[in-house]
């Protein structure tokens, strides 16, 4: 059996193992945040922790599963955001306004802020990211759908589900090409992904799918 690219090589069973794979964890972040994506290396991840590069090693293999984790955990925390403002209440208003309340949301989670852009930028392009998060982005494509179905499209579910995949794509793609743009052109590429987004999920709701 493959080994899961998002298990880590020791379960932390005992308090203070969870607490140094926390640690690992808020570490990588700062860094992200500090000092960007090219300062990850487990030796910086040591410096800021105070945690040995053997004791690192007993929980992540290397520096992508630290990055995978961090990776999957914000995807669990955007899927359990929108599942939260996918209930009859919040659903119960326009599309255009629904759209600016999901996009409030997923800022909130942290989608765009300098962290999550330097880990974007970190492991973006690595092969081994999407299987990685692959049952995470699942769930991810099946609350996108159930917002279009909402919405009142028609289209089969094996087509929302790669619509919203197809969309999830351009979100990345969007942060991609951001990251090696300067200031005065990421801030543009930021609003044409924004409504490109939003053409594709309209699409869905208001025209029959081409085959």
């Amino acid at each position: 059996m493959a080994k899961d690219p998002l298990a880590q090589r020791k379960v932390p069973s005992q308090k203070r193992a969870m607490s140094t794979v926390l640690k690992v964890l808020d570490g990588t972040r700062q860094i992200l945040r500090e000092q960007g994506a090219d300062a990850i290396t487990t030796r910086n991840i040591s410096k800021v922790t105070g945690i040995s590069p053997g004791s690192i090693y007993q929980y992540f293999g290397n520096k992508e599963e630290i990055l995978f984790t961090l990776y999957g955990e914000r995807l669990k925390q955007t899927v359990e955001a929108l599942k939260a403002i996918s209930t009859a209440q919040h659903l119960n208003v326009p599309l255009p306004q629904y759209w600016t309340k999901l996009r409030q949301t997923l800022a909130d989670v942290g989608w765009g802020n300098i962290e999550y852009v330097e880990l974007n930028k970190a492991i973006a392009e690595n092969p081994l990211l999407q299987e990685a998060v692959k049952s995470i982005l699942d769930e991810l494509y099946d609350c996108l759908s159930l917002i279009m179905r909402h919405y009142g499209s028609t289209w089969s579910n094996e087509k929302l589900r790669h619509l919203a995949g197809y969309v999830f794509g351009i979100n990345h793609f969007g942060f991609t090409l951001r990251n090696r743009q300067p200031p005065q052109f990421a801030s543009s590429t930021i609003a044409l992904t924004n409504e490109l987004e939003y053409y594709l999920i309209s699409k869905a709701i208001n025209e029959p799918p081409i085959d």
